[in-house]
């Protein structure tokens, strides 16, 4: 096998894996008429999945080409900073309800970051706090989708009752 032809098989198992769970997305009461709910995202997305990894996966076989899986080739992968990567993913999501989708994914960010050997701190805290308080405004001020700030800024700024 080639190694589209294994990432794409990965890839449609991952897909495949999140549309079907999209399904057991709980709706809020009253919003099956909404034209946007919490799982309009996820299901395209999933289904965006599913197909082009059926594409590529086609088109390794229709297309014959000599790069195959050697063990070669694997030694020269990076798995340490895929270790460290998956890390940094578990990282996040067990933090972002205490530490607020702002704050934890500026985290998040600059592991990622330092993990690619990005040297200039500056750039990356730039741009780390850019796509997270950019990416917050949108999805709050914008789109109307609400993002919990997490309980450090509650217990900073208080719990309006």
């Amino acid at each position: 096998m080639t190694k589209n032809a294994i990432g794409s098989i990965f890839f449609l198992a991952f897909s495949s894996f999140y549309f079907f769970n999209v399904f057991s997305i709980k709706k809020m009461p009253g919003s099956q008429f909404e034209v946007m709910t919490a799982s309009t995202f996820p299901f395209y997305l999933g289904l965006g999945g599913i197909i082009i990894s059926s594409l590529i996966l086609v088109l390794s076989f229709v297309k014959k080409d000599n790069d195959f899986l050697t063990l070669e080739y694997l030694r020269k992968l990076d798995f340490k900073t895929t270790f460290y990567f998956v890390l940094a993913m578990l990282f996040y999501g067990f933090t972002i309800r205490t530490l607020g989708f702002i704050i934890a994914t500026i985290i998040f960010l600059t592991i990622g970051f330092l993990l690619l050997k990005e040297k200039n701190i500056k750039r990356i805290l730039l741009i780390s706090s850019g796509v997270s308080i950019g990416f917050y405004l949108l999805l709050n001020n914008v789109l109307g989708v609400y993002i919990d700030p997490g309980m450090v800024y509650e217990y900073f700024v208080g719990v309006e009752s």
